[in-house]
């Protein structure tokens, strides 16, 4: 869905294939790693602006 780091080698129909023309200038961002993620998520967000969310469609797509 993101595509490759750089745009030149992701697929048309992705994020950076349809959106991006630069490594530097990316329009997304994915961590490569769980340890990461959470780093990364704690530079932008507090612990409680965290919600929980369920689908209302949820009961009906999984058991």
């Amino acid at each position: 869905m993101m595509g490759e780091t750089n745009p030149a080698d992701s697929q048309p129909g992705s994020i950076r294939g349809d959106l991006c023309v630069s490594i530097g200038r990316n329009i997304i961002h994915g961590s490569d790693t769980l340890v990461n993620a959470q780093r990364e998520i704690a530079l932008w967000f507090k612990a409680e602006e965290f919600v929980a969310y369920a689908p209302c469609a949820q009961a009906f797509l999984y058991e």
